[in-house]
Parts: structure tokens; C-alpha cells; sequence
């Protein structure tokens, strides 16, 4: 039982009652409590107890972090000063309270408060590291918006607050709180980023002021004006321009008409200052005198410069708060999304659900393109807002042919996002079928589309194709930035999906090969033993020899039976292991395959059945004789298993080019679902169970070809036969 020496921040374990005798007691203690919890062995800082509340702020389970260090946990700056702490606690044998300590966990970085105690034996030398870690994340973000909003509460005290009542521009009270002390008119001349108008005009003549916004929104002399200015402004410097001559005037406009308007206003001095935020330009504030004679001297300079930056930092920093709540909003909308696809591991039904996971939050309409394993799509599901508009989606998709450039399978083909911000006319002549099609699509809504693939483990499992109408923003590159993210996560659980379904259908194959093998073992088995048992039994009561010699060859019978059900598991273990080894020869296959076809002419005969074999061997092949046998005695088997009595065509073939064997049945054929998965492992036709098998014949007979160079082909169709063709080379290539 561990307990306190009397020395603060410091825990004796009793030698008689080890920490080892209590970890079901402070597993019981820790478990629940809602700060992380963490024992490391003083030795080698190795976790040996770690809590619920632990795995869920780390996000990892305790299985992955019991036993391993903090290098083999966390990035290596801070597994460094993690160890580094723990050495002081352990070094000094006292609490070390670490009151902020960044960690990086799969929900990201977090801010923990810790506190870690060393937990000594009597003699005092240290033998485990307590941890006691309460995540205080969320309170430091709260005190950081706190001091923020303040910053922001005194700026907009100072500027923006008394300028603009709720819900109003700030910009036409700025400019009007500049007049007449900046100059007779002013000008905002902000960048569309920024959010803002783009130009914002304020003059001291109500008459003017109307004509220098028709000016500034009619012509090119917001640019005309940005243009001149800008290697001044860029550089952090106001332009001051005094006694503006006609040349000069003229160069703001190549229009005519606005040419003329201007110079009838006639400003004879203009002050630029550039508009600058934290990391980026925001616009230009630009005061003018055109009524007042006074050029535009150094106080007047100062006044624009500090003017501009009290606005700047109003509009920069309305820009961050928008971009913190887009970001804010886009992590919630991640976070919800990846909640509804983990609620399922339903690959179809996942397929469904991911269209609508992207509306309306990120899209008006979305189309998730499934590809197949030949590239091909085969599948796909739409949503719309609308949801009379989703007939038009699917008619969209289904206007392009099999195997064509459709537009929203690109990304899937190039591994590449597609942002296409305006889509006009020009972009729909060029994607779109015809004139039709190009109806439908602006019937759906789209004035803006992007395209993402949907990739998991380096594989693409197709795209999502998203789109707004033109009540909706313009998609930008942040928009396509979370589609990525959100295409991401989509891939992750389709991925997780598919595995899980293969991984359900690998346990359906073993439980029924099992119970298949299991049952086809016992069959010959328990038959041999009950004639060996008979045998017995006539050899005391006095058996004839014949009647002796008869049921040891029935007794030897099921023993071959047994073994050869024996040697195909072995094959399969073989096989699996890459242990096949071939025995190569020079062999003569219609040799062989005349030999293989009369062994198996009395068990043709039995079922009703006859064999009939036409060869042409020109030349010997090398391979293995014993494997090429058990291919063609499996062929032959199954024909007779499965055709009997209708006749069995036995063709061998060998030429210059490689050798063919062929064996064809004139029996019932083979179910097309059963064809597609007829060489796959434990794989049994719909009418196996009738016949017995282990379903490993086939699969065997492929690997044997393979292992050979060659191939082996199933060809049939209900009610007229089947054919098997086997092709191998001359000589298999080198391994």
C-alpha cells in the first residue's frame, strides 16, 4: 500500500505490500476520476497505469501506451521535456507542478496542468512516477478570447464603436468623422478580401460627394489610383501628392467621358495611405482637396497615417473574427460529419449518406461518385436542398457514356481538387453534352462547383462533387480546402466499412469451411474405422479371404479419400506460406494426360459417363508432372462429379507457342455468380454441398498454373456445359 512519509509531494511504498498487490485497488481509484491519470517506472519512464480519462484526452487506448515511453508517443521536443521533468521529480524526489505543459494528442494540441510525484520505497530511492494531468485547454482559450475580445472592446471604443450604430458599415461614419480635418473628401478604396464595399466616398459637398461615387464606380480610377501609388504604398509609406497638373489628372483614366468629369472636379491634391493589416494589404484610404486651396502638409500626414492605422486594425481585425468563425464553423461541421459516419459501418448505406453530409452547410447539391476495382464508376448518389431537384442530378450523370470524361470523376482519375469559383457559359460548353444538358445544369443551381477525391490508404475510391446556386457565395480556395477534409474523413470510413464487410464475410468463409471440413474429414474417417472395426470382427468369426480382401479395399478407399482431403489443406497452407515448390522436368503432357484419362475411365463408366481425349503434342514442356496431374485430375474429378453421365472432352495440345488443355462437360453448366468466385479459396458452386469438397480444388489448380507461368480459364452458360482451359509455356519463367 503506498502511502505519505510525512514529506509533501512524496509517496513510500510498503516493501511487504508492493505497488504491484494494489493496481486492482487503484485501478478501482483512478478509473473514474476525471483528471489523466499516469504511473511510469522510475527506471525506464515506461507507462505501467494509465486511466480512462487519460486515453480519451490522448486519444489513444491504453493498449497502445502501457509499456512504451514518451518517445515512443509524442513528438520528439516533447517527449524531451516531459523526460527532462520527470527526472527533476525523480532527481530531487519532490512534486514538480508544471502549470502549463503543451501536449499533442489526436485531438490535437492541448494545454494540461500536471502535476508529478515521485513514489519512493524505505530507503527512500524512487521506484515509480505519479502523474496527476488536468487538461485545462478549454480555460486558456477562454482566458485568450477574453483578453482579445478586450483588446477589441477598447479599440472599438476608441474608433469603431461611436461611428457605426448595430448593423451598419463603419466606413461611411469614418469618412465622414475625417471631414473636413483630413481633407474636402475622402475615400476608402478597400480590397474585396477584406469583406467591405469596395470603395466607400465622403465629401463636404453633398454635391460632389455624389459625383465622386458615380466617378469611382463607374470608371477604372479606383485602380488608376491604386496603380500609382502602389510600390509607395506597398513600401509602407503615404504618397502625398500637392499642385496635381493636368497630365497627371488625366493618367487616373482612359475613359473619355470619366476623364473629363474628372478634371471638371479638378482635385489639386490627393494623400494615399495604404490600409495595411497583419499580414496582408487591406485597401487605401485616400483624402483629396478640391475645394479648399491648402495643399496637404506633414500634419496632415500624421493625422492620415494614424487614422489609417486605427481603421486598419477595425477592418483587419472584423477580417480574423469572420475567419475564426468560418474556421469555428468548419470544425464543427468536420467534427458532426465524422460523427455520422462513424455511426455506421454499412458500406452501402454510407455510400447514401455522404451527399447529404455536405448540405447545406457546404454545398446546395453533391454527387458522390463510387469507382469500381477497374476504374470504372458503376455507382453514385446525389442530394440535393431541393429534393425535387435530385431526379435532375441523377439525369446529369446519366447524360455521359460509360467510360467518359465526366467532369466530377476527374479529381478521382488525377488525384487532383477541382475549384471552378464562376461557372459561365464557356465552362458548361465545354463539360456539358449538348445544349440540353447544359439547361439541366443551370436548372439544378450551380454558379459555382468543385470536385475532391476520395482517397484512403493510397488507394481512390472515387470523388464528391459539390455545388452552389447563385444565391450562395462563390466557392474559394478554403471552401475546397475543407471539401478535401471532409472527402478525407468519407475515405476513412468507406475504408473502415469495406474492411469490415470483407473481414465479416472472411469469418462466414472459415466458420462454414470448418464446418465443411469438418464434416467431409469425418465422412471417410468414420467409414474406416467402421470397416476396420468389421474387419475385426469377420477375421474372428471366420471371413472368407475375399470378404476380407473386399473391405480392406474398402477400408483403403476412404483412407485415400482422407488423404486426399488432407493434401489439399496442405497445399492451401502451402500456398499461403509461398512454400509451393515445383519439380521440374521434361515432361510429355499428352503422355500424361492419356495415362490420368484411362485411370479415370472406370469411374466414368460407374456414373454413366465416357471420356473422350484427342491430343497433339509436337514437343515435350518442362514442368512439374505430379502438379500438372493434380490440376488435370481435379478437371476431370469435378467434370465427373458434376456432369455425370453426360459425356466428359479431353483436349491437349502442344505447339511452338506453349501447351492447352482443355476439358469440357456437356453437364448442367455453372451458375454466372458461381463463375466469377469459382477459383477463389474454400469457394463452392450452389450445388457443391450435394457433392462434397473442401472448395480448395480449383483454387489449388490456379496457383499450381500460376506457380507455372500460365493461366486457367472457367467458360459456361446455364444448361450447356462448362469448359476449363488450362495454358502454360514451354518452360516457366525464372523466379
Amino acid at each position: 500500500m503506498a502511502k505519505a512519509d510525512g514529506e509533501p509531494g512524496r509517496l513510500v511504498t510498503d516493501s511487504a505490500a508492493p505497488l504491484e498487490s494494489t493496481a486492482s485497488f487503484l485501478d478501482s481509484i483512478v478509473e473514474n476520476l476525471p483528471h489523466m491519470i499516469f504511473v511510469k517506472d522510475a527506471a525506464e519512464l515506461r507507462f505501467v497505469l494509465f486511466n480512462k480519462a487519460g486515453e480519451d484526452l490522448l486519444g489513444l487506448h491504453r493498449d497502445a501506451i502501457l509499456g512504451k515511453n514518451d518517445d515512443d508517443l509524442f513528438p520528439r521536443e516533447q517527449a524531451m521535456f516531459f523526460v527532462a521533468k520527470d527526472r527533476e521529480v525523480l532527481s530531487g524526489k519532490r512534486l514538480v507542478d508544471i502549470t502549463e505543459e503543451p501536449i499533442q494528442t489526436r485531438h490535437g494540441l492541448r494545454v494540461l496542468h500536471t502535476k508529478k510525484i515521485p513514489i519512493v520505497d524505505h530507503a527512500g530511492q524512487p521506484r515509480f512516477l505519479l502523474g496527476i494531468s488536468e487538461d485545462i485547454t478549454e480555460r486558456k482559450l477562454l482566458e485568450e478570447r477574453i483578453r482579445r475580445a478586450d483588446e477589441r472592446q477598447r479599440v472599438l471604443a476608441q474608433t469603431t464603436a461611436p461611428l457605426a450604430p448595430a448593423g451598419e458599415d463603419p466606413l461611411p461614419a469614418a469618412a465622414r468623422l475625417a471631414l473636413p480635418v483630413g481633407g474636402d473628401g475622402c475615400m476608402f478604396l478597400v480590397e474585396l478580401a477584406s469583406g467591405a464595399p469596395r470603395a466607400v466616398v465622403a465629401h463636404v459637398d453633398a454635391a460632389r460627394e455624389e459625383r465622386w461615387r458615380r466617378l469611382v464606380e463607374t470608371s477604372n480610377l479606383v485602380e488608376r489610383f491604386s496603380g500609382s501609388a502602389r510600390a509607395v504604398l506597398e513600401a509602407g509609406q503615404p504618397l502625398v501628392l500637392n499642385e496635381i497638373d493636368p497630365a497627371t489628372l488625366a493618367s487616373f483614366s482612359t475613359d473619355a467621358k470619366a476623364a473629363e468629369e474628372l478634371a471638371a472636379l479638378g482635385p489639386h491634391a490627393l494623400l494615399l495611405v495604404s490600409l495595411r493589416g497583419r499580414a496582408q494589404q487591406l485597401g487605401t484610404l485616400v483624402f483629396l482637396r478640391d475645394v479648399t486651396a491648402r495643399a496637404f502638409d506633414e500634419d496632415d500626414r500624421a493625422f492620415a497615417e494614424r487614422f489609417a492605422q486605427r481603421l486598419a486594425g477595425d477592418l483587419d481585425n472584423t477580417r480574423l473574427y469572420r475567419e475564426l468563425e468560418r474556421a469555428e464553423a468548419a470544425q464543427r461541421f468536420l467534427g458532426e460529419a465524422a460523427e455520422r459516419l462513424a455511426g455506421s459501418l454499412d458500406f452501402d448505406e454510407l455510400v447514401g449518406l455522404v451527399p447529404r453530409l455536405a448540405l447545406p452547410f457546404l454545398a446546395d447539391w453533391c454527387v458522390m461518385f463510387l469507382l469500381e476495382d477497374d476504374g470504372q464508376m458503376r455507382r453514385f448518389a446525389v442530394a440535393h436542398v431541393d429534393p425535387s431537384r435530385e431526379p435532375m442530378l441523377v439525369e446529369s450523370v446519366g447524360r455521359y457514356a460509360p467510360g467518359s470524361k465526366q467532369p466530377g470523376l476527374e479529381p478521382a482519375r488525377t488525384q487532383e481538387p477541382i475549384l471552378n469559383s464562376v461557372v459561365d457559359d464557356a465552362l458548361l460548353d465545354r463539360v456539358c453534352v449538348d445544349a440540353d444538358h447544359k439547361d439541366l445544369v443551370r436548372r439544378i443551381g450551380t454558379a459555382t462547383a468543385m470536385a475532391v477525391p476520395v482517397r484512403a490508404r493510397g488507394r481512390v475510391l472515387g470523388s464528391i462533387s459539390l455545388g452552389r446556386g447563385s444565391g450562395g457565395p462563390l466557392y474559394q480556395s478554403h471552401d475546397l480546402t475543407l471539401a478535401v477534409a471532409l472527402a478525407d474523413r468519407v475515405g476513412i470510413s468507406l475504408d473502415n466499412a469495406r474492411l469490415y464487410q470483407e473481414a465479416q464475410a472472411a469469418l462466414r468463409a472459415r466458420d462454414e469451411f470448418l464446418s465443411i471440413a469438418s464434416h467431409e474429414l469425418r465422412t471417410p474417417l468414420t467409414t474406416a474405422c467402421l470397416s476396420v472395426d468389421l474387419l475385426a470382427r469377420g477375421l474372428q468369426s471366420g471371413w472368407t479371404h475375399s470378404a476380407c480382401t473386399a473391405r480392406v479395399f474398402g477400408t483403403q478407399k476412404q483412407l485415400a479419400r482422407l488423404k486426399r482431403l488432407v493434401d489439399g489443406l496442405l497445399d492451401v497452407s502451402r500456398i499461403a506460406a509461398g512454400r509451393l515448390v515445383l519439380e521440374l522436368e521434361e515432361i510429355d503432357l499428352c503422355a500424361l494426360c492419356t495415362e490420368l484419362v484411362d485411370r479415370f475411365a472406370e469411374e466414368a463408366r460407374r456414373v454413366g459417363s465416357e471420356v473422350h481425349l484427342r491430343v497433339s503434342c509436337a514437343r515435350r514442356i518442362r514442368a512439374d508432372a505430379m502438379r500438372i496431374e493434380q490440376v488435370l485430375t481435379n478437371l476431370l474429378a469435378n467434370a465427373l462429379r458434376y456432369a455425370a453421365p453426360a459425356p466428359i472432352h479431353v483436349q491437349v495440345e502442344v505447339t511452338e507457342g506453349g501447351a492447352r488443355l482443355s476439358v469440357r462437360d456437356e453437364g448442367k453448366g455453372i451458375a454466372p455468380e458461381d463463375l466469377a468466385r469459382l477459383f477463389d479459396r474454400f469457394e463452392r458452386g450452389t450445388t457443391s454441398s450435394a457433392h462434397g469438397g473442401l472448395g480448395l480444388g480449383l483454387y489449388i489448380a490456379r496457383q499450381i498454373c500460376e506457380a507455372h507461368g500460365g493461366t486457367i480459364r472457367a467458360f459456361s452458360e446455364p444448361g450447356r456445359g462448362a469448359e476449363f482451359v488450362v495454358e502454360l509455356p514451354l518452360s516457366p519463367p525464372q523466379p
